[in-house]
């Protein structure tokens, strides 16, 4: 199989349980990472590396909020635009969360964050100064300027993220919309549930 490796602590949760598998159970994957962080954990679990291209079996990564109707906030790591890129060249899309990760609102969370080029990064806060914007010190691993919104309570998180997205400049934001289904929240004793 190819599986697209995730980035932050649930997906490296993911990656070493993979590796477990990989060295004891012998089975065979090739994984491709969304960053150098999860490139390096893979290094270490002895998971053979690929590069993204082909379409992937499976994909697995963690999230910052999750609301009841599937959206999501993803890229508090800053790996979101890699991360949608494998999320939508797999074939599934599995998305592991512990309890609290499990909102009633986005609003919870508040935050939206956005890659940026960095020709652009000035024009885009400028735009989006209603929202508050907040680079971060360091830059994804692209080279891109994370970029972080604050959402107001009871704003329409998709017409936000659509606003951003149409600026010139604005590569990516980190709301996705999931399967319910297809996310899986542990519990402190190794039980685990779904959304749905």
């Amino acid at each position: 199989m190819r599986v697209g490796l995730g980035t932050g602590r649930a997906a490296t949760a993911g990656i070493r349980a993979l590796g477990h598998r990989v060295r004891e159970e012998g089975i065979r994957v090739i994984g491709v990472p969304t960053s150098d962080a999860s490139r390096r954990v893979a290094d270490e679990e002895g998971i053979a590396l690929g590069e993204p291209g082909p379409p992937l079996d499976l994909a697995f990564d963690g999230a910052d909020a999750i609301d009841p109707m599937g959206l999501c906030v993803k890229g508090a790591g800053g790996a979101m635009v890699r991360e949608r890129v494998l999320a939508e060249s797999a074939g599934r899309f599995l998305v592991l969360v512990d309890a609290p990760k499990i909102v009633s609102s986005l609003d919870e969370w508040g935050t939206l964050p956005l890659a940026v080029v960095p020709f652009a990064a000035d024009a885009v806060a400028r735009e989006l100064a209603g929202f508050s914007p907040t680079p971060r010190p360091v830059r994804s691993d692209d080279g891109m300027v994370l970029m972080d919104l604050s959402v107001p309570t009871g704003s329409d998180w998709v017409a936000v993220a659509g606003q951003a997205r149409s600026l010139a400049g604005v590569l990516d934001h980190g709301l996705f919309r999931l399967v319910l289904a297809d996310v899986i929240i542990g519990a402190p004793d190794g039980s685990v549930t779904t959304a749905a």
